[in-house]
């Protein structure tokens, strides 16, 4: 009697652990990600996004997974100033960190994707990430018995192409990053969360550098529809110039998918969250530093004939060029300077002094 009542105990805790929801995290300066309501996260269904993510046997030659462009140890993004898909295919674009991506309305540069899931099906094809077509891979996975069982037991059916779309989608969800010392300063407010040097640069971002027209914070200092909410993003498009030479646009941005003439060079405004782990910048990977990057913008730009009209020159000092570059800094999240250190790459110079001072 005793032994039927602690097998009932355990299937029974076993099945109440199961049924749990996947709480993710909400870090200062963040909300809770937009998680589609019929497809609510488990521990079950991050896993197998986790692991499918991190799985190379799923591209054509064996090599390549999700994780060779998205690598946590820079970020989620790509080091390569352009990504090459299976296969060496070098790509146009540098990938962005999925850090904090499922806030995106639309996904990619251009915005070609409503949803996560469509995304991870674009990277299955001949010419895609991957280097294989979506049912060579779901075929993979149903030849693998671990594979069968796991999605048994988390969509109680054989590998199909969306739930592996869906699996992975679930598990890029759960990267939220924010608890940055500007979150603390801001929200938390603390005022000595950020330096001398951070706070002047907080100040160049918000008045003479113009950087909130595009990357905006909500909270009442600066936006009067208040809030505690700071992405970095309008999630809207913009023709910087980036890329425009010689009287063309190497990449035409949006207009590629849209076929609208005034979106040519326009690409999605990018989160500005983990810069020190994230470079090289801009969609095309061409900038190797923060410091070229504030450079380029102070400088209007690169003109073109459909630049944005809130790009022009800042005339910012060398002063105030520094203690930009030093507020941007101070937006990288702790929780993310601790994956990329724990995937094999320490990142800053205080971080390294204290692991150097624990030996």
């Amino acid at each position: 009697m005793k032994l039927a009542l602690l097998l009932f105990l355990v299937v029974a805790t076993t099945i109440a652990a199961m049924a749990q929801p996947f709480k993710v995290a909400r870090p200062l300066g963040l909300i809770e990600p937009d998680i589609p309501l019929d497809r609510p996260l488990t521990p079950e269904l991050v896993d197998l996004g986790k692991k499918l993510f991190f799985d190379s046997s799923l591209s054509r030659t064996g090599t390549t997974s999700c994780a060779t462009c998205h690598d946590p140890k820079f970020g989620y993004a790509d080091p390569r100033p352009r990504s090459i898909s299976d296969g060496g295919l070098i790509q146009d674009r540098n990938a962005p960190s999925l850090y904090n991506v499922g806030f995106l309305p639309s996904v990619m540069w251009d915005g070609r994707f409503r949803t996560l899931d469509d995304q991870v099906l674009d990277a299955f094809n001949d010419n895609g990430e991957m280097g294989r077509n979506v049912d060579d891979a779901v075929s993979a996975l149903k030849s693998n018995p671990e594979y069968v069982a796991l999605f048994r037991q988390v969509f109680n059916e054989d590998p199909t192409a969306e739930n592996l779309a869906a699996a992975v989608a679930s598990f890029e969800r759960t990267l939220v990053a924010g608890n940055s010392p500007f979150d603390y300063y801001l929200f938390g407010e603390n005022e000595r969360a950020l330096t001398s040097l951070e706070t002047t640069g907080l100040e160049v971002f918000s008045t003479k550098g113009g950087c909130l027209n595009c990357h905006d914070v909500f909270h009442p200092k600066f936006n009067t529809l208040g809030g505690g909410l700071a992405l970095f993003s309008d999630f809207r498009y913009h023709n910087l110039g980036v890329g425009y030479q010689w009287g063309r646009f190497r990449d035409p941005g949006r207009y590629e998918w849209s076929r609208d003439a005034s979106e040519w060079g326009e690409f999605r405004t990018p989160f500005l969250r983990n810069l020190t782990l994230t470079a090289p910048y801009m969609h095309d990977g061409s900038m190797a530093t923060l410091d070229e990057v504030v450079d380029f913008y102070n400088r209007g730009g690169n003109p073109n004939p459909n630049l944005s009209p809130s790009v022009h020159p800042l005339y910012l000092t060398s002063s105030e060029k520094a203690a930009l570059v030093a507020f941007l800094k101070s937006l990288t999240s702790p929780e993310a300077e601790t994956v990329a250190h724990d995937a094999g790459t320490l990142i800053r110079p205080w971080y390294q002094k204290a692991t150097k001072s624990n030996k």
